[in-house]
């Protein structure tokens, strides 16, 4: 069936449509529109099983587009970050609160792991908890667009930065199995690099929007990002926060001084480059989220989800990263708690995480019956956090030009 190539190019077209559909149908429901993405490749799986197909392997697919919906979700995050002096302490807090409840939940679930299954070490422990601590960006981020602004960007910058932490402190434990003095001085390292490059990288780009007469190029630079993260990758590197500081720099122009910059460049038309930008990452953010939670959905074993081991450990796990959160927001953070209380929903990175764990450090219970588990339970408590909330339905946008209509 995949052989024949229209059957493939009709089935991504539904897909797309689809989604978009979904898209437009959580902004009225509060549903996220990844539980229907998941629930769609379930049915697909189901109907094409009955219909006496072969499915290949699509695992690497998974792994794929989950690796460049990584840097898509963080670039178009960044790119929709503004940095003012009234933000720094939005910031801080924001960042304080994805690592501490990150940190302390990757902690307590490995405990837990610990305890369940004696025989692995801490570390092994420690290593399948990690992706379970991560709120997930691909899915927090959609879903606040109707919120109180500030509430929305706590949620924006906290999604962002537990995603950017859980995948460094992931492959920090990973490469490090011993810690010793070397390897932190390599992280101080490694982030000075980064900043540098990010830098750097930013000023060549922006050079090359404000110079080139081409009509094709935003693509290029989406391309020139993903082999920077590859290689970055190769050396291990923090690829992701060179993502982020990217997508800081071309949103914040106006921190660096105009004057100096229109010798250079015409700072029109590179405002005008950058939004396109920003509009093209959005739809390829989109397209690649919609493939990649179309093929898990499709990829699970939906046998394991009656297993009442999975059920019981995944009910735990999520006893514990929102007993962890209420904690924090409540005698720390000090904040509201409808609705961020609700909003930590687990997804891309949790999956992208799970397949990146080496086949020596894995443990048969974590399994994709017991990520989808969490996935689907924690959307579930966003969804109702968010009709518990003033949550309200933002207008329907119209651009024409630069002028916006509201409907």
């Amino acid at each position: 069936m995949f052989e024949d190539s229209y059957i493939l190019i009709i089935i991504v077209s539904v897909l797309v449509i689809l989604s978009y559909s979904y898209s437009a149908l959580s902004v009225r429901t509060k549903i996220p529109s990844v539980l229907l993405l998941l629930l769609t490749g379930i049915v697909a799986r189901i109907a094409f099983d009955k219909m006496g197909y072969e499915m290949p392997s699509l695992k690497i697919a998974l792994q794929f587009f989950g690796i460049i919906g990584v840097i898509l979700i963080v670039l178009e995050g960044a790119l929709e970050l503004k940095l003012r002096r009234d933000k720094i302490w939005l910031i801080v807090r924001s960042f304080f609160s994805a690592l501490v409840i990150l940190a302390v939940s990757a902690v307590l679930i490995a405990s837990g792991i610990k305890l369940m299954f004696g025989e692995f070490t801490f570390y092994i422990c420690l290593v399948n908890a990690l992706p379970f601590a991560v709120i997930s960006s691909a899915i927090a981020i959609p879903s606040v667009t109707g919120i109180d602004e500030e509430k929305k960007e706590f949620i924006v910058y906290e999604s962002i930065f537990s995603d950017i932490l859980g995948i460094l402190i992931f492959n920090f434990i990973i490469t490090n199995p011993t810690l010793e003095a070397s390897d932190f001085t390599w992280v101080v390292a490694d982030f000075f690099i980064i900043i540098i490059v990010s830098v750097i990288v930013s000023g060549l780009v922006l050079l090359f929007i404000d110079k080139t007469t081409m009509n094709i190029k935003f693509f290029l630079m989406i391309a020139i990002m993903v082999l920077l993260y590859a290689f970055g990758k190769i050396f291990h590197l923090s690829s992701l926060l060179m993502i982020l500081f990217f997508g800081l720099i071309l949103n914040n122009l106006n921190l660096f001084s105009t004057n100096k910059l229109s010798k250079y460049l015409n700072i029109e038309k590179l405002q005008n480059g950058i939004d396109r930008f920003k509009m093209i990452t959005a739809e390829s953010a989109f397209l690649i989220r919609t493939l990649f939670f179309f093929i898990f959905g499709f990829t699970l074993q939906l046998a394991l989800l009656l297993d009442f081991k999975i059920i019981l450990s995944g009910l735990i796990i999520i006893a514990l990263l929102f007993g962890i959160r209420f904690l924090y927001l409540k005698l720390l953070a000090r904040r509201n708690l409808y609705p961020e209380l609700f909003i930590a929903p687990r997804g891309l990175i949790t999956i992208l995480l799970f397949y990146a764990i080496p086949k020596e450090f894995s443990i048969g219970a974590i399994s994709e019956g017991l990520l989808f588990f969490v996935i689907l339970v924690t959307s579930l408590i966003m969804m109702f956090g968010l009709l518990r909330s003033t949550y309200k339905i933002p207008e329907m946008e119209i651009y024409i030009g630069n002028d916006r209509i509201e409907k």
